[in-house]
């Protein structure tokens, strides 16, 4: 079936979220990325920072914090974060044709047919760079925060999907943005999104 929605999953610094605008752009689709914590916000009641934190927070505080009056039968706020950014991953996508970046997207909408996972990398010199000069992270700190937000994603991803962030087996397409570059890349993911059965 022709794909209608773009999930990207990324390491930190790879350009994932610069090639999800840039395709939103080409396309002529919706991008979600923060806009999926409105989404989950609205029906949760959960305020959207939270849901802003979840992924890449090193501070995994928030599961030993339980709701509903100290019952631990009841689920984390974490838990309850995943389950609500779910059901907004599935309304979005009900929507029509979109990106979704992050999120564990690719499984949640595993059962779809219409669907194109991506997943973009880089080699460790590209990702710094782009780290410190895109993000603005002092260069004393940008190698820690990327192996601290790679850790976070990869921990986030193995416990609300069970799969092996950056598994090739998990998506359709891998690309290399620090041999390819962003643009490259953008133009490869939306000639096989236009071209595909």
């Amino acid at each position: 079936m022709k794909p209608s929605i773009i999930t990207i999953s990324r390491q930190y610094g790879s350009g994932g979220r610069q090639i999800g605008t840039d395709l939103a752009e080409l396309l002529g689709i919706p991008f979600y990325d923060k806009a999926l914590f409105e989404e989950a916000a609205k029906t949760s009641g959960i305020h959207p920072d939270f849901f802003e934190q979840a992924e890449e927070s090193s501070n995994r505080f928030f599961n030993n914090l339980f709701i509903g009056g100290g019952n631990l039968f009841h689920m984390s706020l974490d838990d309850r974060m995943f389950l609500a950014q779910v059901e907004a991953i599935h309304t979005i996508a009900e929507k029509g044709p979109c990106i979704i970046v992050g999120r564990g997207a690719n499984k949640i909408l595993a059962e779809r047919e219409d669907v194109l996972n991506v997943f973009i990398y880089a080699e460790k010199g590209f990702r710094l760079k782009r780290i410190i000069e895109e993000y603005e992270v002092p260069a004393e700190k940008a190698e820690s925060m990327l192996q601290i937000t790679d850790k976070n994603r990869a921990a986030y991803v193995k416990s609300y999907t069970d799969q092996i962030f950056g598994n090739a087996e998990n998506y359709h397409l891998c690309l290399d943005t620090s041999v390819i570059g962003i643009d490259k890349a953008v133009e490869i993911i939306a000639d096989l999104y236009k071209t595909m059965k």
